[in-house]
């Protein structure tokens, strides 16, 4: 931003000066090429220069006092609509400080040249001054407006805490900076972005949410670049830290050395909880985000921060099914589903990420909402068939965390749940795992043979792209070509049992 400000800035003095000086040229070539001495009033009338420094003394009263009013006025009503911080960082940044000094030393300049002149004495060089220095002012005007406009861009103040945060943990990282210090002010700091995006959603403004969530998926990306580096008392909390927190909560984080990933998950969280109450439609904002985080700690082998993401899904599944936000959990299971796919060579966490959708599941049953337990049944048995594509050790629990989830309430069959387990049997019958197959079998003894036959017909007949649009897409029920065949030789082998 301060690039395009010296751009537009360069720009608009040089098109002061060519215009001004092409002027000056031709009306002094038609004047027959007048020397200095013809061109001045020093000497003849000094009281003509103050006549002509006046004007742009009140000029430049003008120009003060309006950039004094936009600031006040904009600044002031922004920070209460983003962020207190924003009155900081606009008093701490270097073009504002350069503007509002230069256009205050201009104007004073001039009325100092303006008394400085006499009857008998005329300061040329200090009148000549000031005419360059309105020029330079006037030149400066509309650059710098547009300056602040941009500065007060939400999407602006995010990226400059984002920056700000990031320089921080580098000069923690160096020994520049000391790191107890550092803690509480990058804790305020993701805090901040963190109030951007709940104001943001308050008033409905998804793209800034958006670009706040992300904005915190780059300080971790960020952080870990120096995390190694960082010293022993960077990774110890305290109370004033996490208020709230316990005092084993405290010592687990210092233990686990994830307080920073702690500080920006939460502010995911944040904004997690506000749109299960607001624009629904941003919470795959941010549970697509955390699914982004934990990809990177896996790839990063973080072990302790990747099972901090978990327990955050946890978290937006726990409030999710609370609020009965439907569309809420089918995201969150469909993104926790993506980071159990990448993170299938772990298989203890894969277990746990199996009770958890199990957990989840029978919590969602206990809320009344009968479709979000069939949607984890769906999502698990995708897990479950890449984790015996990998021949994970986990595959087997997963199995039987998927058969332990219910078809049927009663007399009333859950056609979904059925549709679910028979593609897992028809995978186990297509990949030659007689014994998996067997067990779903069993598993689906309490079928009528009409809700199997039904159920069959309708998976085969399904389309890829689901008939209403989704934030999946994707037929859940769609079974690909080549996977069909399996299905029906399974289907066959449950009639005939």
């Amino acid at each position: 931003m301060r690039g395009l400000f010296a751009r537009s800035f360069a720009i608009a003095f040089v098109g002061f000066s060519l215009f001004f000086g092409i002027e000056f040229f031709l009306e002094w070539r038609n004047a027959d090429y007048p020397g200095a001495k013809e061109m001045s009033w020093a000497g003849t009338n000094n009281g003509k220069l103050v006549d002509v420094l006046s004007p742009m003394a009140r000029a430049y009263n003008n120009l003060l006092a309006m950039l004094i009013t936009m600031i006040g006025l904009a600044i002031p009503l922004t920070a209460n609509m983003h962020t207190p911080k924003l009155i900081d960082m606009f008093l701490r940044d270097k073009i504002n400080r350069f503007v509002l000094t230069f256009i205050a030393f201009g104007a004073a300049h001039v009325l100092w040249v303006d008394w400085l002149i006499g009857p008998e004495f005329a300061p040329m060089w200090a009148v000549t001054l000031a005419v360059y220095m309105a020029l330079l002012g006037w030149a400066v005007l509309i650059p710098y407006f547009f300056y602040v406009v941009r500065f007060i861009d939400p999407s602006r103040l995010v990226i400059r805490l984002r920056d700000s945060a990031s320089e921080i943990v580098e000069q923690v990282a160096n020994r520049k900076a000391d790191p107890i210090d550092a803690q509480q002010v990058l804790g305020t700091r993701v805090g901040q972005i963190g109030t951007i995006i709940i104001k943001s959603l308050d008033r409905g403004d998804r793209d800034v949410s958006a670009e706040g969530a992300w904005a915190l998926k780059v300080l971790l990306d960020n952080y870990d670049k120096h995390k190694s580096r960082m010293p022993r008392e960077w990774f110890v909390v305290d109370r004033a830290d996490f208020v709230g927190f316990s005092d084993e909560a405290l010592e687990m984080l210092s233990e686990a050395r994830t307080w920073y990933e702690m500080k920006c998950l939460q502010q995911l969280e944040h904004g997690f909880l506000r749109a299960l109450h607001g624009p629904t439609d941003t919470v795959s904002v941010f549970s697509d985000a955390v699914r982004v985080i934990g990809c990177r700690f896996d790839e990063r082998h973080d072990e302790q921060s990747l099972r901090l993401s978990i327990r955050f899904f946890n978290n937006f599944l726990r409030e999710a099914i609370k609020s009965r936000n439907l569309r809420a959990v089918y995201d969150v299971f469909h993104q926790y589903r993506k980071l159990a796919r990448q993170i299938v060579d772990r298989p203890e966490l894969l277990r746990e990420i199996g009770k958890h959708f199990t957990y989840y599941a029978g919590m969602a049953r206990t809320y009344g909402m009968v479709f979000a337990p069939q949607l984890a049944l769906f999502d698990l048995g995708f897990v479950t068939r890449r984790a015996y594509e990998r021949a994970s050790p986990a595959a087997p629990d997963l199995l039987k965390e998927v058969l332990a989830l219910p078809h049927r309430t009663g007399d009333d069959v859950h056609s979904m749940a059925v549709k679910a387990k028979l593609i897992l049997g028809g995978f186990f019958v297509g990949h030659k795992l007689d014994a998996e197959a067997e067990a779903v079998r069993k598993n689906l003894r309490d079928v009528d043979a009409n809700e199997l036959d039904r159920a069959e017909t309708e998976l085969l007949a399904a389309d890829r792209t689901f008939f209403e649009v989704t934030d999946r897409q994707l037929n859940l029920e769609y079974v690909p070509p080549e996977r069909r065949e399996p299905l029906q030789h399974f289907c066959q082998s449950l009639q005939t049992q």
